[in-house]
């Protein structure tokens, strides 16, 4: 039984006593009661009291064990949760770290393949200015040589009037002529004048009189292209005799035959 109820039980009791006294000279406010028994009444009464106060201390403790518990327990969740946390937060962080790193290494990747490209394109325009270097040189020998020789200067020189003349239409800035200070030469055909009966000097014969000036340019000019059609028919004999491909040269650019 617990201490509240025996306490509920003596307190019946008291009443009980109290309820069966007799009065004391006929009071309604007094009764005889015996002593004993009410002194054992009021001890266990004391004895109740006290068991409830402990009751109640047990309780209290109990409760504050309970919440000690649970205050425990709650704090045990949150430590397990932040370590959860942590552990998401660290995973996270060298998810993002690897993951940088492979952006780094992709982007080195990247970089490096556009240094080989524009590597390999700076050496294709080197080569292809160094191809047309040699080009260049090897025409400006091939004109020298020409120049030299006088054969083609009358081609040249009608190359250069009829580009000076284009020019000219476009711009109205003119340019010199790098072919003006050079003479050329005359061939004089002793051929031509004996079968038109003329005199290399300059002196009539007795049908014709003496040569005006586009009689003269008619025959210079005459003199060089036989000189131009003979040069070109050895050439193409010398091209039929050889079976190798060689190059050739044109006046103003460089191709493959």
């Amino acid at each position: 039984m617990g201490a509240q109820d025996r306490t509920e039980e003596v307190l019946r009791e008291i009443h009980v006593l109290f309820s069966k006294a007799q009065p004391y000279n006929d009071s309604k406010k007094r009764v005889v009661i015996e002593k004993s028994k009410m002194m054992d009444l009021l001890k266990e009464l004391n004895d109740c009291m006290y068991d409830m106060m402990e009751e109640h201390e047990l309780t209290v403790q109990s409760r504050d064990k309970a919440n000690r518990k649970l205050q425990k327990q709650g704090d045990d969740m949150v430590f397990e949760a932040r370590k959860n946390a942590e552990d998401v937060y660290a995973a996270s962080l060298m998810y993002s770290d690897r993951a940088l790193a492979e952006i780094q290494d992709i982007m080195k990747e990247t970089e490096e393949r556009i240094d080989a490209v524009h590597q390999e394109l700076i050496e294709r325009i080197r080569e292809e200015k160094r191809i047309v270097k040699e080009n260049q040189y090897e025409l400006k020998s091939q004109l020298q040589d020409m120049i030299d020789t006088q054969k083609y200067l009358r081609l040249i020189e009608e190359e250069n009037v009829r580009r000076k003349k284009e020019k000219d239409s476009s711009s109205a800035t003119p340019t010199a002529n790098p072919y003006a200070d050079i003479k050329p030469e005359i061939h004089i055909n002793e051929e031509y004048f004996r079968a038109n009966g003329l005199s290399i000097d300059g002196e009539d014969t007795p049908a014709e009189s003496a040569l005006s000036e586009e009689e003269i340019a008619s025959m210079q000019a005459a003199d060089l292209d036989a000189e131009y059609f003979d040069w070109k028919e050895e050439e193409e004999k010398k091209d039929n005799e050889t079976s190798e491909p060689r190059k050739v040269f044109s006046l103003f650019g460089k191709k493959e035959k």
